[in-house]
């Protein structure tokens, strides 16, 4: 998550209240493999009962979001 250069003093307890009120905010996550990587956005997307999507970004990296199961892409 990056840091906000007009209030650079937010701690990240701040940030996570953030994330809470805005569970959809794209994020990058932590791990060497993409194993790893998908495992922490399961648990993380699981705090907030939703489940993990994988959007391709630049050089082959990926980011995820959180979304309500309902929400999945080709669903409606």
């Amino acid at each position: 998550m990056l840091r906000n250069p007009e209030y650079p003093e937010k701690s990240w307890e701040d940030l996570e209240a953030e994330l809470e009120e805005n569970p959809e905010r794209p994020f990058f996550a932590i791990g060497a493999t993409t194993s790893e990587r998908d495992r922490y956005a399961k648990e993380r997307c699981k705090k907030y009962d939703r489940i993990p999507e994988k959007h391709p970004y630049t050089g082959g990296n990926i980011f995820y979001t959180c979304v309500k199961p309902k929400q999945r892409k080709g669903e409606n």
